[in-house]
């Protein structure tokens, strides 16, 4: 394995003491993808704030940036790297999601790529299926569960 130490590359494992991050922040939940119609990668996370929301950001460049296997990529370049050479947008609202039958907030958040086929934010599109778990309050053993799993769409322009 290869690990970031802030500055560069190294074998070594950080400590859990490390400061090394590339997107700073109380983040849990984290998807990053690549979007053709952005031209950059984006990320996805919910917070540990527990306030129900998506979050996302891009990453700010003078250039489009594309990884090695979209066309026009640069074969010769680790698109991990774009992660870590650019810097981040600052964080913005992607999605509020309404509490679930307990009122509790959500967790487990993600982003199901591929799912609006050539509409897909990962296709070139602008639309992106977002899922998470939202607790019920109720017996799990009941017909509704402890837990739902809930969607929806959203449109990243």
């Amino acid at each position: 394995y290869q690990y970031w130490t802030g500055d560069s590359w190294t074998t070594i494992m950080p400590g859990s003491d490390s400061k090394a991050f590339f997107i700073e922040g109380p983040i849990m939940d984290l998807d990053i993808f690549y979007s053709p119609r952005h031209m950059t990668f984006i990320a996805v996370y919910l917070t540990n704030y527990a306030d129900s929301t998506f979050y996302y950001r891009y990453l700010e460049a003078d250039r489009a940036i594309i990884p090695s296997y979209a066309p026009g990529g640069d074969p010769n370049v680790d698109c991990g790297e774009y992660l870590l050479k650019y810097d981040w947008s600052e964080e913005q609202v992607l999605y509020k999601a309404q509490p679930g039958l307990s009122g509790a907030f959500i967790y487990s958040g993600g982003v199901h790529l591929q799912y609006f086929g050539s509409d897909d934010i990962s296709n070139g599109g602008s639309r992106m299926l977002l899922s998470w778990t939202s607790p019920t309050g109720q017996n799990p053993g009941s017909l509704n569960a402890e837990y739902q799993i809930v969607t929806a769409e959203v449109n990243l322009e």
